[in-house]
């Protein structure tokens, strides 16, 4: 994957990972003031394409970012 996240299913421990489109990447790397809103956002936008619920789902723990990963928070 080169760009996504990989996170932890809560309620089965499973892991998952998303790869993220170009749009869904920047709202991600938001560090702006409305970077809550972003990832609100990121997160409606992932569900509508994929069907995959993030927030209250899944435990997140790490962005991968060209390639690369590194912790999320």
């Amino acid at each position: 994957m080169i760009n996504g996240i990989k996170c932890v299913h809560l309620a089965t421990s499973y892991p998952v990972e998303i790869p993220l489109n170009y749009k869904e990447m920047q709202l991600a790397m938001d560090n702006g003031d409305n970077c809550n809103s972003s990832w609100d956002i990121m997160c409606d936008m992932v569900k509508e394409r994929t069907g995959i619920e993030i927030q209250d789902q899944l435990e997140l723990q790490t962005i991968i970012v060209g390639g690369k990963e590194r912790p999320l928070h």
